[in-house]
């Protein structure tokens, strides 16, 4: 059975299957003339020498290429092609020209992968129309583009039956993925290598997919610049979620949401980046900052089984490895437990009773030397409170370190629970290779090792999960553009109107029009008040003079407001809103704004005027359930606020979790563009929106 039949029986995406098990590959540009060009036809003519591909080189000029029969064009080649590589200067004049020859029910290769550069990488409008022109000659001809700007690495991965987990891996950049492939020295295997280029059409999210669907791809690696498309990444997470393979990636280019329609304290504090690390936690990709990072996490998730527990157990042969390592686990917030009485009275059995055995374990050495390893291990790993175990092998110690191998290999056969190792003895190590060749995730620093283990645990909350996120987000409409249609901003009044209407709760208030219907008010409502300017798309009164938190009596109130009159806005003054004063409680920031990619975002942070100071916030993008927005609120670093600090009430928390999943359910409905509540005052006798602005699309 062939393995293209293999994969394709055991769940992959037929959609992308023959671009990498291609039957014929044809190269539009061959050439033997000394240069680039003859080197690119020779490589991709052993490529598919080697993969069992039929090579067409395709040339104008030529009858043979490299002792290869040569053709002029696409049409007419006497076996199937599925993939056409381009290195020509005008790939769609080619395919055009193809298209002709070949006529009618003719069928195209299902891909092209063009290697030519020029396009909308050089940022220019002319570049930008030649991608566009591209992109449709492909689609009109039936064919699926890689590229343009990219490589044929694609087709390169040495594909080894094996029954290691692979990592399929998605570069927008080919030249950073050349080092990770290179991992495979280091036993890391790869399923498959997607360099996507400009991404014109195929995209790092189409790859995603149909990784996580493939039988050999046990886990995604993928260094991305951007994505192009919310709602396709979405997708691909989720199928990556629902067939348990995991994603790690890079995401560089960072940028700022585009600020030109954002009036609000939300907006501002949404960064572009921040978007995607809530994108990424709630949908469960791990994202790390450099490519050894990415290789070895991605490897360990591989490799390694899901945990039972999220408990991490430290085990080692030398006293100050394994205390260091706990310090540093500690401060990577991961859980480690005190083993169990019964689990400490069995090691004591086989560690001198002056070593610490509750964890971290230090073995002491000697104990391995005297062959009590494996029963150490075993313990440790039948202990319920172990998801993790850790093991640490700092230096080379002879027959020590290649005693604690063997114990490694020999529970390693049977245990259920991942097993992860530091090794920061010398790489040519013949014990070290010994580790790689068992297929457990080994790490030569401690900062990956824990970023690994945070990613594995991170799995026992997918697999936890009774599926209720994926549900909601399979529900979801797609991901549309940010909004550039008709919009416009309700005043304060309005907002606070609007949003009661909505479910959340306003101050009690009045809006007026001259100094004396304020003065009015105030006596209604009783002294002290708060007094406030009115002014269509004003958004920061307090800049200008606007707002006075503390009016106690009439004359207050009307030199107040008579100098909010004469002031330098003065003429934008449209009226008052005169509120009662509220003091007790704690000022937060609550909003919906929209970024331009992953679509509506939720915010919660720290309120008031300093905002935008504290940056003391947190982020979701939809959908949001009930047990994130409880999540989003008890991360702020104010929330011990709320247990009651220093004698103070204690207040609810549910009140604000219900108002955040108000502004998921606004965020549906696409009613509302921008939401900015700052400040909602969470009290003991629930919340209240202060201030507000609600832009609304027409």
């Amino acid at each position: 059975m062939s393995e293209v039949t293999v994969a394709a029986e055991q769940g992959s995406a037929d959609d992308l299957i023959r671009l990498y098990h291609p039957r014929g590959l044809a190269l539009v540009g061959a050439t033997e003339t000394e240069g680039p060009g003859a080197q690119q036809t020779r490589r991709l003519m052993e490529i598919a020498d080697a993969i069992g591909a039929q090579f067409y080189p395709i040339s104008a000029t030529r009858t043979e290429i490299f002792g290869r029969t040569a053709h002029r064009s696409l049409a007419g080649l006497p076996g199937p092609v599925d993939v056409a590589v381009f290195q020509v200067s005008d790939p769609a004049s080619a395919i055009i020209r193809a298209t002709e020859e070949a006529g009618p029910g003719q069928a195209m290769p299902e891909f092209a992968i063009v290697f030519t550069s020029g396009f909308g990488e050089l940022g220019t409008r002319d570049g930008r129309d030649r991608e566009q022109h591209l992109t449709a000659v492909c689609a009109q001809a039936g064919m699926r583009l890689l590229g343009p700007n990219t490589n044929i690495n694609s087709l390169e991965i040495r594909r080894r039956r094996s029954p290691l987990g692979k990592i399929g891996l998605v570069t927008q950049s080919g030249a950073q993925g050349r080092p990770l492939i290179e991992a495979e020295a280091m036993g890391i295997e790869f399923s498959y290598w997607a360099p996507t280029g400009n991404e014109a059409d195929l995209e790092a999210a189409d790859f995603f997919e149909f990784f996580a669907r493939d039988s050999q791809s046990a886990a995604i690696a993928a260094y991305i610049e951007g994505f192009r498309s919310g709602t396709r990444l979405r997708e691909a997470a989720l199928s990556a979620i629902e067939h348990d393979v995991p994603i790690v990636l890079i995401k560089v280019g960072r940028s700022e949401i585009g600020e030109s329609l954002a009036v609000s304290h939300t907006a501002h504090l949404a960064g572009s980046d921040a978007v995607h690390d809530a994108f990424f936690e709630q949908y469960a990709i791990t994202r790390v900052d450099d490519l050894d990072e990415l290789l070895e996490v991605s490897a360990a998730l591989a490799r390694s089984p899901a945990p039972h527990a999220d408990g991490v157990v430290i085990y080692g042969i030398s006293g100050g490895a394994v205390a260091h390592l706990a310090d540093l686990a500690a401060v990577a917030d991961l859980s480690m437990p005190v083993l169990s009485e019964q689990t400490q009275t069995r090691l004591h059995e086989l560690i001198p009773e002056y070593l610490s055995v509750a964890n971290p374990i230090d073995s002491g050495g000697s104990s391995v030397l005297l062959g009590h390893a494996p029963e150490q291990l075993d313990a440790i790993l039948a202990d319920p409170a172990t998801g993790v175990l850790l093991c640490i092998i700092p230096g080379t110690f002879g027959q020590l370190s290649t005693a604690l191998v063997d114990a490694i290999e020999q529970v390693g056969r049977h245990t259920t629970k991942p097993i992860l190792v530091v090794w920061s003895s010398p790489a040519t190590d013949a014990d070290y290779h010994r580790l790689l060749g068992l297929g457990l995730p080994v790490f030569r620093n401690c900062r990956n090792a824990l970023a690994a283990v945070r990613a594995v645990v991170s799995r026992l909350r997918v697999q936890s999960s009774d599926g209720a996120f994926v549900r909601a987000a399979r529900a979801l409409p797609p991901i549309g553009p940010a909004f550039t249609g008709d919009s416009f901003l309700l005043d304060e009044e309005a907002s606070l109107r609007w949003l009661e209407a909505r479910g959340v709760p306003g101050v009690d208030r009045r809006s007026v029009d001259t100094v004396e219907e304020a003065v009015a008010a105030a006596d209604r409502l009783g002294y002290p008040v708060v007094l406030k300017g009115r002014g269509r798309g004003i958004a920061h009164k307090t800049e200008l003079g606007w707002v006075c938190t503390d009016v106690r009596s009439p004359d207050e109130l009307r030199r107040l407001a008579h100098e909010m009159r004469s002031g330098s806005a003065g003429a934008h003054l449209e009226g008052f809103l005169v509120a009662r004063r509220m003091t007790s409680g704690i000022e937060l920031l609550v909003g919906l704004s929209h970024d331009p990619v992953l679509g509506p975002v939720i915010t919660l942070g720290a309120g008031g005027v300093e905002a935008e100071i504290k940056r003391d916030t947190a982020l979701s993008v939809l959908p949001l359930l009930p047990d994130r927005a409880e999540a989003m609120v008890n991360r702020l670093r104010i929330s011990p606020l709320f247990d009651g600090w220093r004698g103070n009430p204690a207040i609810d928390r549910q009140p604000l979790v219900e108002v955040l999943l108000a502004m998921a359910s606004l965020a549906v409905g696409g009613e509302a563009e921008e939401i900015d509540i700052n400040p909602l005052l969470a009290t003991p006798d629930g919340v209240v929106a202060l201030d507000a602005l609600v832009r609304i699309r027409r």
